[in-house]
């Protein structure tokens, strides 16, 4: 008979890749881990890791218990939270500067309605955090990175600006054209160096420190910003030109989910309110 502790133990093993951090995680010593696991391979009739001096290598059979033990798991959780009184759960987030949160709002009612106790607690660096909204490039080694879209990037104007009406906008014409910059982007150095070929040195009247305060800055006129086209969405009062130049391309924004099952868990819930949200970018 399977047996709840002895699973948890097991999907730590298999995530963490050692049997001393799975030990280290639940705070009990390695060999009380090492006989939980092997008590369950004796039960199941088969060995679900190979073990070596580099750590743990799940085997087929390891493979395939992992999946029906989050599904059972998640099953144990939702019924745990339905029937005790638990403390707050706390999950960590981090979205970067160019990343806007009103976009997400049917993703994190969803987290909302779904775990009424949670508690979010917001990361300085996407490494830390257990789920990261981030354009791809950014996204930490350690967690397993989910696109949910791509976009270009649009020079954004206030309406009222002289090139509110063009087409298209090359580099060349953006000489004369004043700026908000936005360090922080990780395509930054990127479209410098765009901007350094065509011998079009940036004019800055601005830097911000996230894309809110690019949107405020560009609404109220001191001057225009190469941002990701969706962001006009969010702002009614500024309209966006194609740039017609192929080296500033699109960026790939997704979720980057740490490789736990708390974290796997917080993000399929977090997808639910995604798919329906009113913002889709």
């Amino acid at each position: 008979m399977l047996e709840v502790t002895p699973l948890r133990y097991f999907v730590s093993a298999f995530e963490m890749g050692t049997i001393s951090s799975a030990a280290s995680g639940h705070g009990i010593s390695q060999p009380s881990l090492s006989q939980a696991l092997q008590k369950l391979e004796d039960t199941l009739g088969t060995p679900l890791f190979v073990r070596s001096r580099m750590g743990l290598r799940p085997t087929p059979a390891g493979r395939d218990l992992y999946h029906h033990a989050q599904s059972i798991l998640r099953a144990v959780g939702d019924a745990e939270r339905r029937f005790l009184k638990e403390p707050p759960l706390h999950l960590s987030l981090y979205t970067a500067p160019d990343v806007l949160l009103s976009a997400y709002q049917g993703a994190f009612h969803a987290l909302r309605t779904s775990c009424p106790t949670l508690e979010m607690r917001f990361e300085q660096a996407a490494a830390d955090a257990e789920l990261a909204i981030v354009d791809k490039v950014c996204a930490p080694k350690g967690h397993r990175f989910t696109e949910l879209y791509t976009e270009p990037y649009v020079l954004a104007v206030a309406r009222s600006h002289p090139l509110a009406g063009r087409n298209r906008i090359s580099i060349e014409d953006l000489r004369s054209v004043t700026l908000v910059s936005r360090r922080y982007c990780p395509r930054h150095d990127a479209m410098l160096a765009e901007f350094a070929l065509a011998d079009a040195p940036l004019k800055i009247s601005a830097e911000a420190v996230n894309d809110q305060q690019v949107l405020e800055l560009t609404g109220l006129g001191f001057g225009a910003a190469i941002l990701p086209a969706g962001h006009l969405k969010l702002k009614s009062s500024l309209t966006g030109i194609p740039l017609d130049h192929e080296g500033l391309e699109h960026r790939s924004v997704g979720v980057a989910v740490k490789k736990t099952t708390f974290a796997d868990e917080m993000f399929r819930t977090w997808m639910t309110g995604w798919a329906t949200s009113p913002i889709r970018l």
